[in-house]
């Protein structure tokens, strides 16, 4: 069980630790409040990636 929780916390910080990295990367940085706005856009566009794709119903086996 403590293997699972360390492995977690290991993920959770490498993923904190990249989001920097690109939001430094990308935008640079000049304040604090400009480095967390900049943050929040690039979780933002993560989710929008993430986010699965809405689909209609399928057709494909409907007989014309």
């Amino acid at each position: 069980m403590m293997t699972l929780i360390r492995k977690l916390f290991w993920v959770a910080l490498f993923a904190v630790f990249t989001l920097g990295f690109v939001t430094l990367f990308d935008h640079g940085y000049t304040t604090t409040r400009q480095f967390t706005v900049d943050a929040k856009g690039e979780v933002n566009d993560l989710m929008t990636m993430v986010r699965p794709i809405k689909r209609g119903p399928d057709k494909s086996d409907q007989v014309p």
